[in-house]
């Protein structure tokens, strides 16, 4: 917790009685751990807090969760994540391939072994371990050019029991930002950022919804399409269409108002 705290901006607090109300809401808009993930957290620090007898943990307003939709969800163009895999060098390039170019989850590319890679072309595949604290479900998968140019070179003269990140999450993380931060984004960039991106332009550029789900790794395609924000999309196509429809009769009432 201190760590993400600091993640958010906060300084890290010395002791559970030191964490305030306002190191609760930065926790709350930081946008980096999904709507789920949010919520379990601050479960945690609210009753760690309250064993170790912080009365923050009994104010009600500060531990409310934003409910009902991820929290800032973001998502790359095409261009920023070009931009962004140019910008990185060494492993760095190894995480935004796979993260935005693959779609895998930064817990799966700390998975992958180069025993998990079958490079032989023309069809490579990798055979990826899905999430859960014991280790998910296992799915083949394609590689994609990117990754597979990435994968390449990074597994050269490796042994097949070499992990292809050996590095901690938070190391995955930091590679990512500073990448991001080179290349001048101007937005923050995270591995599910990346991810998210991925399956987003993937869509955009004719991808099926029933392909990205098994790339993925979702258990449907409704969460897939939430996922990439499809919803968000529709919804404000019906907004704009009803503007549209509504526009000639706004027009009427304007017209016919007088000063």
């Amino acid at each position: 917790m201190p760590r993400a705290l600091e993640r958010a901006g906060r300084e890290a607090p010395a002791s559970a009685a030191d964490v305030t109300a306002e190191d609760v809401e930065a926790l709350k808009t930081a946008g980096f751990w999904a709507n789920s993930t949010l919520h379990t957290n601050l479960v945690a620090l609210r009753e760690f807090l309250r064993w170790e007898g912080n009365p923050l943990s009994e104010d009600v307003e500060v531990w409310l969760a934003p409910g009902g939709q991820a929290i800032n969800r973001r998502w790359l163009t095409a261009a920023q994540l070009g931009a962004l895999y140019s910008a990185a060098s060494g492993r760095e390039k190894v995480i935004v391939a796979l993260e935005g170019f693959n779609g895998l989850r930064r817990v799966e590319v700390l998975r992958l072994h180069a025993r998990d890679l079958d490079l032989t072309l023309p069809n490579p595949t990798m055979r990826v371990l899905g999430k859960g604290r014991h280790g998910g479900k296992y799915r083949t998968i394609p590689i994609q050019p990117v990754a597979y140019a990435e994968l390449v070179a990074w597994t050269l003269n490796q042994p097949a029991t070499a992990a292809i990140f050996p590095y901690h999450e938070r190391t995955a993380d930091h590679d990512v930002r500073r990448a991001a931060h080179r290349a001048a984004l101007g937005v923050p960039v995270s591995g599910h950022d990346l991810r998210r991106s991925f399956g987003r332009i993937a869509y955009q550029a004719g991808v099926s919804l029933v392909d990205l789900k098994y790339l993925y790794g979702h258990e449907s395609v409704d969460m897939t399409a939430h996922y990439i924000g499809l919803d968000d999309d529709a919804a404000r196509r019906g907004l704009n269409a009803f503007g549209e429809a509504m526009r000639p009769f706004i027009q009427q009432v304007q017209m016919g108002a007088g000063p």
